[in-house]
């Protein structure tokens, strides 16, 4: 890796690892502190989805980040700056309400944190794609989702474990200053042409780079190809934090096993992956690294054979495999994705892509604990397993139907011809 590669992966580092915070948050914390309070499985199968909206309609952000920048301070970096900033100062305000107190304030700051956070991540994904390289996607999206897993820890695991001692309000207050932190490379790094390109009358058309990029050849059955493959993840992981707390495990516990332990393996699987997607190529990237998973829904059903708590020790190596085949997983998509997004439009092209696999991701949430609030968690993962052979099967056959007249190729061969 040469220097210039390095410089580029260390700002998209505090970047992804930024992300990470408010979403190790949402999706450990969050379900945790709606268990805790009394809300039941099936309630949380409607809260929990609809609080991720915003990530579901990142596809909007894109018009408010196209059409209102600056070029001066960058187009992306003119968002990403204030934006975390504000993401902060909810995560100070979040800190006056405690356990215990009307769940209505609690749930306006989470959908704010996800409002703020989810432009934040648009603007994120658009420099990344602007700066990298074919060549350097692997690795990159490698120290993506590393760092994101980092940030995963401090908002989903350090928040849970260290609640006993610093209490609620003290956290948050110490999450918005490291947030604050996280920001400097970011402010440090001015932008240059080859980091903040002009924009063009295309990209200014917002509207018109979503329904162009709807239009490309075949992109429904991309859109299908990535919805299939997501699914999996909210379907598998996301009912994890409430299964726990109803194995009455504490705060402390939840947080080290999926807020410490999980986001470690998901850096090893991430690490691992971003060395071997080139080499097994995109395809057998995702089906292998998809299979996998039938391992974890394996792991996860034979813990809840007996209908009682099983011991920690059983509990620790099943969610640290299952969040290695979960790093994995998510750098072959998250490659195949910066393929498939135009040079000249990569935050609106990978946006729309990354909306339809968030919404996926939560239809499968939802599921999940529906199923599990009507035949218990080993229905759910029961459940998993026909469900992983099902993505599996038509991930391969639409990329093969998706890559047969190689219009992608095509496309970025003449994006570099114009470039």
């Amino acid at each position: 890796m040469d220097r210039g590669t390095a410089a580029k992966i260390g700002v998209i580092g505090s970047l992804y690892f930024s992300q990470g915070i408010p979403n190790g948050f949402f999706r450990h914390t969050v379900p945790v502190v709606f268990r805790d309070s009394g809300v039941p499985l099936e309630q949380i199968a409607l809260f929990y989805p609809a609080l991720y909206t915003p990530w579901m309609l990142k596809f909007l952000w894109t018009i408010l980040v196209d059409r209102f920048h600056s070029e001066k301070q960058g187009k992306y970096r003119s968002w990403i700056i204030p934006l975390q900033l504000v993401t902060a100062g909810v995560m100070a305000g979040l800190a006056q309400w405690q356990l215990g107190g009307p769940i209505g304030m609690f749930v306006l700051g989470v959908l704010l944190i996800n409002v703020f956070s989810s432009m934040q991540d648009v603007s994120t994904d658009g420099h990344a794609i602007t700066l990298l390289r074919h060549g350097e996607r692997g690795w990159g999206n490698a120290i993506q989702v590393g760092t994101f897993w980092l940030g995963y820890v401090l908002g989903g695991g350090l928040i849970l474990m260290l609640f006993g001692t610093l209490g609620w309000s003290n956290l948050l207050f110490a999450m918005a200053v490291i947030y604050i932190l996280a920001t400097i490379p970011i402010a440090l790094n001015r932008p240059t042409r080859t980091a903040s390109q002009p924009s063009s009358p295309t990209q200014a058309k917002s509207w018109g780079g979503i329904i162009e990029f709807i239009r490309q050849p075949k992109v429904l059955r991309i859109f299908a190809l990535i919805a299939a493959f997501r699914l999996l993840e909210g379907f598998i992981r996301a009912i994890l934090p409430t299964m726990l707390k109803d194995w009455g495990m504490g705060f402390e516990q939840i947080g080290f096993l999926l807020g410490v332990a999980a986001p470690i393996a998901a850096l090893a699987g991430a690490i691992v992956a971003g060395g071997l997607a080139n080499r097994l190529g995109r395809l057998n990237s995702l089906l292998i690294f998809g299979g996998l998973q039938a391992a974890s829904a394996l792991g996860y059903l034979l813990l809840t054979a007996k209908g009682t708590a099983p011991p920690t020790q059983f509990i620790l190596p099943v969610i640290v495999i299952d969040h290695f085949i979960s790093g994995m997983t998510t750098v072959a998509l998250f490659s195949i994705m910066m393929d498939w997004s135009r040079k000249t439009h990569g935050g609106t092209d990978y946006t729309c892509m990354d909306c339809v696999g968030v919404f996926a991701m939560m239809f499968g949430a939802g599921l999940s604990y529906w199923l599990a609030s009507e035949g218990g968690y080993g229905m759910s993962f029961g459940v998993a397993l026909p469900l992983i052979g099902l993505s599996v099967f038509a991930v391969w056959r639409l990329y093969k139907s998706i890559q047969q007249n190689e219009p992608w190729r095509s496309l970025s061969q003449a994006e570099t011809t114009t470039a």
